[in-house]
């Protein structure tokens, strides 16, 4: 047999060869990557440390001593529907575990960045657009997946979604993705119809949602519930308490679909600064002006009283919104009363544990949540 005949034979055989060695070089290298629980070293002396797990997880960070952690995971993570920091739902995980990151000691002075992958097929099945995609932490509460649009960094040439500008890693974090058509921040309108309603599920987390002019909640519910808020113009001033009046010509008209159902929520209202100078030439302060108050959703009359007055607090420029925590119900008709001015360092008048507007006393969970 000839040189000739044999050499198509020989270059199949070295280009099989050189195949099955490359492919168990990459396997080899796959086998090298820590998976779950492995102890992870982290260099010091600001470092970079540019770690990748078996699944996909990848770890960049930069720290000023040496440390180690480890990844676990956890297999039964806080239900993906309970995300706060972001508006829109409804939120589904993309991953069926979590991600839970321990490192050897409290380190708060990094330089670092979380990346979890993504399926673009998988994506596409749900429904759910790569831009759609957040790495959410667990809240310190243990009550909701907290999202940042500010430190979020889609990387879709290779199909990550990333948590920027990190300087801790201790945490639990999980991929969630957001079924709308819509991407970025997403409002909900005022009125009624199925767009303009807001979906609660009942259970130990806590859900947000924002209405087109800022009025944000924040709400824990028992059972699954709707929501839908409207505006009603034309404020009867005879239902105003003495020596107030309405900042707005119109209420917020809250309807909820099952007012008994127990819940826990924080309301953000907004005001109009030029409307409250308006009113207040001479001088206006939001902050000892401006008070939130309420009446029974069907009243056609009755006065409008204060909602858990002294747990109120406004929150001025660049926000302009009044804070209102702790409220056990939501049904009703609100408003923004415009007082005379408070004497700076007033003492502030005591109330019930309960007030009969239906809210109580800020928790500390609550108060916590004031950032957005």
């Amino acid at each position: 047999m000839s040189f000739s005949t044999r050499w198509p034979g020989a270059v199949t055989l070295l280009t099989y060869l050189l195949y099955l060695c490359n492919y168990v070089k990459a396997q080899n290298e796959t086998e090298k990557l820590p998976t779950f629980g492995d102890k992870i070293q982290i260099l010091g002396a600001m470092e970079r440390t540019d770690q990748d797990f078996q699944d996909g997880l990848a770890l960049d960070l930069f720290s000023p001593k040496n440390r180690t952690l480890i990844v676990k995971q956890n297999t039964a993570p806080l239900g993906a529907q309970f995300v706060t920091g972001t508006t829109g739902e409804p939120f589904v995980a993309l991953s069926n575990y979590s991600y839970i990151i321990q490192m050897n000691e409290t380190a708060n002075d990094l330089i670092a960045k979380i990346e979890v992958p993504y399926d673009p097929e998988m994506l596409n099945a749900m429904g759910i657009q790569e831009a759609n995609t957040y790495v959410a932490t667990l809240a310190s509460d243990k009550m909701s997946w907290v999202v940042d649009d500010s430190t979020r960094n889609v990387h879709r040439s290779e199909n990550n979604t990333r948590i920027i500008k990190m300087t801790s890693l201790d945490g639990e974090y999980l991929l969630v993705g957001r079924k709308t058509v819509d991407t970025s921040n997403i409002f909900v309108q005022y009125g009624q119809g199925a767009t303009r309603t807001v979906n609660l599920t009942g259970g130990v987390g806590i859900q947000e949602a924002e209405f087109v002019d800022g009025f944000r909640f924040s709400i824990q519910a028992s059972k699954a519930l709707t929501m839908n808020v409207d505006l009603k113009h034309g404020i009867d001033g005879t239902t105003l308490p003495a020596g107030t009046q309405s900042l707005n010509s119109f209420m917020w008209i809250v309807n909820t679909s099952n007012p008994s159902v127990k819940v826990e929520a924080q309301m953000l209202v907004p005001f109009n600064r030029n409307m409250l100078v308006a009113l207040r030439p001479a001088g206006s302060s939001p902050s000892t002006m401006l008070t939130v108050a309420k009446r029974a959703l069907n009243a056609s009359s009755g006065q409008f009283t204060p909602v858990h007055k002294d747990a109120q607090f406004v929150r001025e420029l660049p926000e302009d919104r009044i804070q209102i925590p702790g409220m056990m119900e939501l049904d009703g008709q609100y408003i923004i009363l415009v007082t005379d001015p408070k004497a700076v360092g007033g003492s502030p008048v005591q109330t019930s544990s309960t007030t009969a507007s239906g809210s109580k006393p800020a928790t500390a969970s609550w108060v916590k949540r004031t950032q957005y």
